[in-house]
């Protein structure tokens, strides 16, 4: 069966004058809190109707949904229809589509089934997702199944964290490198060393890129249907469909079967042309259905191996003995893709505008200004020319170039065409992520108009991959199947990669367009995509404005040592900060106390201004005014100067360099016209996410050693 635009525009019909004698399919999901046991520790998580995933929902298509969700919560809840094309006020967004599920009430969610197909959802309020509200839909086609299959189950991704998801953003905010300690993917000399790319860590450093990385979080375990080891009834020679869907808040996952190649028949929901693949690379909220023949009486193991090589979830796919499907390589996190610190503007892969009926056009200059300012990973703009290193083996990438869809998707060329220009953008040491170097706010609304071929143009100017979703809408992905261009809702955008989209702007009214990593939507890569001439209810409108509101992070450390106490307090939310900074002498009694309010206007460069209180035995002591700008150097080396009110001035600048996966080298030197020069060296060795050995010599307080304790909070 094929289910093109043109089937789904004549389904939606065929829906529409049939939907009085609709067959309405009712469920009811409940979320609550509940106790888990994944890692050997109990922890409190939510659950829809006492479980983790929440149960399958089935429909075929033509049916009318009637979906009563309980919200048992202290708090607001809700769920969104992930891929499901459904009326904008059933799209279950909180202050885009409706005002959300007020707590210990039920919301009745009502919508025509318009497609088949493997689709999920999942709460959309906070980091309700992470803590377990999500669950799978399986949709089947008005016929048979196609292809036919002996066995068809659904299997769920996901990641999981003992830790509170509010405390997991606020450690990234705060920039601990904790969790890449955990799973030992931060990069250090002695790991360059050992694996010879010394050369490519210092040029990394040179072209002040921070560390690579993949996931941003360090997970517990992943689970396949809420399990760590399933196993699933087949028998030998059986074809078993297996409905794959990521449902992780931030892994992908490398899949792939022990009893041999897998057969992708549908992405996303959608028919494709089959292909047979080895080893899937699904990105997070994809979903993929692959069919499989068991070869023999063995069970055999099914296997999801997080991308960053962290872990894996496992399930087995029939009787017998055990089967293992072969380890994923590790990535090397000491590669340098990169030969060359420039990056063309214009750049463009050759999937990307293959089967287009034109070239792209080079970005325009607000686009190439907020490349230049705005690159996460340091990356610098100009007229070179930009090489990715190819995959390593074994660690495939997403599989686009082989999705074919199975009829034409080409949109028709007498509708007005409007083309967007996105650059995903971000600061992994601030944790910040935006688009075009602007996170959400009122003033970045995507404008379209009903009728148009609308085209994104989405360009990662980023080191990580962004899965990006599309609400209420499938898109064709310009992959270089001409015609046949797959349908998604959901793509990943490779890092220092552009990718094409269209689609025909069918809807009305107000669409969510986010990243699915949900810390990057919930740090700022998200927008609302907005139908003019027409408007969500007064009720969605009034409580809007909560959409935009920023949190605020706290966090700091206390370093007390033989001979000194010094320290740093923030308080932060994507540009402002203020901050409180000292260093104490026990002996003399000198001190430097600053606190300052500063303006974040990119990685490289923030303004400040505030008050310095010190006090020196040969200057003596004064509190005075300072102004001054902050900004980063090649080598990653942080620099300030500041002027003060009383004629003074101070030039500072810093470096630190990891050693080890523990133990990092640290360097400060600062000249003052009032107390002169003042440098530091020494070392510290992380104990915990909390702690760690410290040790220094400072020039006006001497050298000793202690603890340095680190504290974080949950936004605010």
């Amino acid at each position: 069966m094929k289910r093109t635009i043109i089937a789904i525009a004549i389904a939606i019909l065929l829906v529409g004058a049939d939907e009085g004698s609709a067959k309405i399919v009712e469920a009811n999901l409940t979320i609550d809190t509940g106790n888990v046991n994944f890692t050997g520790n109990t922890v409190e998580a939510l659950t829809v109707n006492g479980g983790i995933p929440g149960p399958t929902l089935e429909f075929t298509e033509g049916d009318i949904a009637r979906i009563h969700v309980r919200n048992n919560l202290d708090s607001p809840s809700s769920v969104h229809w992930h891929g499901l094309l459904v009326p904008p006020q059933e799209d279950g967004v909180p202050f885009v589509s409706f005002p959300g599920i007020a707590p210990h009430t039920t919301f009745t969610y009502e919508f025509p089934i318009r497609q088949a197909g493997t689709y999920w959802y999942h709460s959309h309020t906070g980091s309700q997702e992470q803590r377990g509200v999500y669950g799978s839909i399986v949709i089947h086609p008005r016929g048979p199944e196609n292809p036919r299959s002996d066995r068809d189950y659904v299997v769920v991704l996901s990641d999981w964290i003992d830790e509170n998801p509010e405390r997991v953003m606020g450690l990234l905010k705060s920039g601990n490198e904790w969790y890449s300690i955990k799973r030992n993917t931060g990069q250090n000399i002695w790991g360059a060393l050992r694996r010879n790319r010394i050369i490519d860590f210092f040029r990394r450093e040179w072209e002040s890129m921070p560390a690579n990385e993949i996931n941003d979080v360090a997970y517990d375990k992943f689970l396949i249907n809420g399990q760590t080891d399933e196993r699933l009834a087949a028998k030998p020679g059986e074809t078993v469909r297996l409905r794959i869907i990521n449902a992780g808040a931030s892994s992908y996952f490398y899949v792939q079967f022990a009893g041999g190649p897998m057969t992708v028949v549908a992405s996303d929901g959608l028919d494709v042309e089959p292909f047979q693949i080895d080893r899937l690379l699904v990105a997070v909220a994809e979903t993929y259905d692959v069919i499989v023949t068991v070869p023999s009486e063995n069970a055999f193991e099914l296997r999801a191996t997080a991308q960053d090589g962290s872990g894996h979830g496992t399930l087995l796919v029939g009787e017998g003995e055990r089967v293992a499907a072969p380890d994923v390589p590790k990535p090397d996190y000491y590669q340098n893709t990169m030969n060359s610190s420039y990056l063309s503007a214009a750049t463009r892969t050759a999937w990307d505008v293959a089967g287009s009926d034109e070239l792209l056009p080079p970005l325009n200059d607000e686009a190439k200004a907020t490349e230049q300012g705005n690159m996460a990973g340091g990356m610098k703009m100009g007229g070179g020319k930009m090489k990715m290193a190819a995959p390593a083996p074994g660690r495939p990438p997403t599989p686009y170039g082989q999705l074919r869809s199975t009829g034409d998707t080409s949109l028709s060329k007498a509708s007005p065409r409007r083309v967007i220009k996105m650059n995903l953008t971000g600061d992994m040491e601030r944790y910040v992520w935006s688009i075009n170097g602007k996170v959400l706010s009122p003033s970045d609304t995507i404008r379209i108009r009903k009728g148009e071929r609308v085209r994104f143009e989405m360009s990662n100017r980023t080191m990580m991959n962004h899965p990006m979703h599309l609400h209420g809408h499938f898109f064709r992905v310009l992959n270089g199947q001409g015609s046949r261009a797959p349908l998604k809702h959901t793509v990943n955008v490779a890092p220092m990669q552009t990718t094409v989209i269209e689609f025909d702007a069918n809807e009305e009214k107000d669409w969510f367009f986010h990243c699915h990593i949900l810390y990057h939507m919930k740090a700022g890569m998200e927008r609302i995509v907005h139908y003019e001439g027409t408007e969500v209810d007064a009720a969605t409108l009034a409580v809007r404005p909560q959409l935009y509101d920023q949190h605020w992070y706290a966090f700091g450390d206390v370093s007390v040592l033989s001979q000194m106490s010094q320290g740093s307090a923030q308080v932060v939310n994507t540009h402002n900060t203020f901050g409180l900074g000292w260093e104490v002498g026990y002996d003399n009694g000198d001190y430097d106390i600053t606190s300052t309010y500063s303006y974040y206007v990119n990685r490289y460069l923030s303004g400040f201004a505030g008050v310095n209180a010190y006090q020196e035995v040969e200057s003596g002591s004064d509190v005075r005014g300072v102004f001054g700008l902050s900004w980063l150097l090649p080598l990653n080396i942080r620099s300030s100067i500041w002027v003060g009110t009383d004629e003074s001035f101070r030039w500072s600048a810093g470096k630190e360099l990891p050693l080890t996966r523990r133990l990092t080298a640290f360097t400060d030197v600062e000249y003052d016209s009032v107390t002169e020069w003042e440098w530091t060296a020494g070392a510290e060795y992380t104990l915990t996410r909390n702690l760690s050995l410290y040790g220094q010599y400072n020039s006006e307080f001497g050298g000793g050693g202690g603890a340095r304790l680190r504290f974080f909070s949950s936004g605010f």
